[in-house]
């Protein structure tokens, strides 16, 4: 990437000479604290200058020329930059950073690379003495500095976010005093009933949306006869429930004005307390042109609503024995619990019981390397999983030390996974699975396993008789026909056309024997006739040569009833 894109990337990021935040503070002490290094920094490389958003160990400097800067030429390596001894290095011998000043010595820098591949700065570390870093403290380096890059990244998102929900938020205040703050030109108009009097006022933009003269007097009955029938129990039900319990309402409805239109409306509202009075207070707006886009405004409007009260990174801190000690509001929306019901509690408390094992190990990796990635499973207030990918680093300068948990929830994506690879294996006709469950095969059966094969007799005649619809009813009735005996753990794969596999994977031998008397007793229950074969496998055999073993059987059996008959025929009088 160019200078100039590169330089765009830092003004997109927005954190350039922006006050210090503490997470960025906690992943430059987990790299000191890792390394024994006394000064850490993660720098912004800009156009004339190198600027430091986190800084430890430098004192007040902020900032230093990029024409001296060592991380000019880190984000310039794509692995990182480490300079053991700067005065036996010749780009840096005569460095101002290496004969004056912090006089540095020993130098570790790795780029920090954004989603668009430009390096915008490092996460660096210098101290006064040469030295050089194990492979361990290294790889923490990388880790760590991909970190940072998310974190930059997520924040970055977070601000754009939060400041769309402030502008919401002030469209939605400005609704609200519909005295004082309708936006005339957005055809915003405001209304109010008086819960003590029952009176009913709107605004001139409100009279002007239901098509009536500015000198007309509403009443509540009279406002909902604008709305049809089953639109006036949605806002007679919001206002109940607004009057009840304060609960606020957002509603879109169709409606008919006084002058003949038929036109969309937003209408929201809530109750305050105005001049000693109750009264529910609200906006009306008619949003006819926009109706094509009313799901993704909406969705928009409620997630920046969120947004504006909650964080929606999902973030917490847990103690090194996994106490939750902070949850944002984000997160706890995630799970659908308070606060008060998960503070102080183990985050192992949140999940399956067979995950909890996982989560120790979890812990004693993170105590470790200070840092840890992957996916965790927590059960929601609900009762259903939710998938966090997280990003966690341990803040040892901490008394006591704590993990700072950084996460996303993939919860729809992995749903969505599993769904995909459950339709990947079933065949859509019989609902049996289809041939790739053989791959899954090869991986379940350690042990002995068994099969039987199935071939329909005389199928294609069947086809050619009577058309492929009934060929197709034939084949899910022999399907059914096939599972009716079986048990758990035994399988009906449909191989292709007219050809069928039932998998045993269970005393294989045992109930192989039990199920081939089955099928030969109830073949009258079959909807055609079928030719079967039986095989156990051998040890070390592969799922392929066991199913021709049973193919085999089938072939065999099928050519002496075949030969049987003919001597029947033969046999015959004439």
């Amino acid at each position: 990437m160019d200078e100039a894109s590169r330089l765009l990337e830092i003004d997109r990021l927005g954190v350039l000479d922006t006050p210090p935040e503490p997470v960025f503070d906690a992943i430059v002490a987990a790299a000191l604290a890792a390394t024994g290094m006394p000064i850490g920094l993660i720098s912004i490389v800009a156009a004339q200058r190198q600027w430091f958003k986190s800084s430890i160990g430098l004192g007040d400097i902020t900032e230093t020329p990029r024409s001296i800067s060592f991380c000019s030429h880190a984000i310039e390596q794509d692995e990182l930059l480490e300079i053991p001894d700067a005065r036996q290095d010749p780009l840096f011998a005569s460095s101002p950073l290496v004969t004056a000043g912090h006089r540095v010595r020993h130098y570790a820098g790795i780029a920090l690379t954004t989603a668009h591949g430009a390096r915008i700065g490092t996460l660096c570390l210098l101290d006064t003495l040469p030295g050089v870093l194990s492979p361990s403290q290294r790889e923490l380096m990388v880790h760590l500095g991909r970190v940072t890059t998310q974190v930059l990244e997520q924040r970055s998102a977070l601000l754009q976010q939060i400041d769309q929900a402030q502008a919401l938020h002030r469209d939605l205040k400005r609704s609200e005093d519909f005295l004082q703050r309708t936006n005339t030109a957005a055809k915003v108009g405001g209304w109010e009933l008086d819960l003590d009097t029952s009176e009913v006022r709107w605004t001139r933009e409100t009279k002007q949306i239901h098509g009536v003269r500015f000198s007309y007097q509403p009443t509540f009955e009279s406002a909902l006869s604008f709305y049809r029938q089953d639109s006036r129990s949605i806002i007679q039900t919001a206002v109940q429930r607004c009057v009840e319990d304060g609960t606020p309402w957002e509603v879109q409805l169709p409606m008919s004005t006084a002058d003949g239109r038929s036109i969309w409306t937003r209408v929201v509202g809530n109750r305050q307390q105005v001049e000693g009075h109750p009264r529910l207070v609200g906006a009306i707006q008619d949003v006819t042109e926009e109706r094509a886009a009313l799901d993704a405004l909406e969705a928009s409007e409620v997630r920046y609503r969120r947004l504006f009260h909650y964080s929606l990174g999902l973030i917490c801190t847990h103690t090194l024995d996994g106490t939750l000690t902070s949850v944002n509001p984000a997160a706890l929306q995630s799970l659908g619990y308070e606060e008060r019901q998960i503070i102080g509690r183990s985050l192992c408390d949140y999940m399956p019981p067979e995950r909890r094992e996982v989560f120790n190990a979890y812990l004693k990796r993170i105590e470790a390397n200070h840092t840890d990635a992957g996916v965790i499973e927590l059960i929601a207030a609900d009762g259903t999983l939710r998938y966090w990918a997280y990003n966690n680093v341990l803040d040892s300068e901490g008394q006591p030390p704590f993990v700072l948990g950084h996460a996303q929830d993939v919860t729809a994506l992995r749903l969505q996974e599993q769904r995909l690879r459950e339709l990947s294996l079933k065949d859509p006709l019989t609902q049996c699975h289809n041939r790739r469950y053989l791959h899954r095969l090869d991986e379940m059966t350690a042990g002995t396993w068994a099969c039987l094969v199935f071939d329909l007799d005389d199928f294609k005649r069947i086809n050619d008789a009577q058309g492929h619809r009934r060929g197709d009813a034939i084949l899910v009735e022999f399907a059914a026909f096939l599972k009716a005996p079986l048990s758990a753990g035994e399988t009906v794969v449909r191989l292709g056309g007219d050809e069928f596999l039932v998998v045993l994977t269970a005393s294989a031998s045992e109930r192989l024997a039990l199920l081939e008397g089955w099928y030969d007793t109830n073949a009258a229950q079959s909807p055609t006739a079928f030719s079967m074969g039986a095989a156990v496998s051998a040890p070390g055999e592969s799922v392929a040569d066991t199913i021709h073993h049973a193919d085999s059987q089938l072939y065999d059996a099928r050519a002496r009833v075949r030969t049987q008959r003919r001597d029947d025929q033969q046999q015959r009088p004439l």
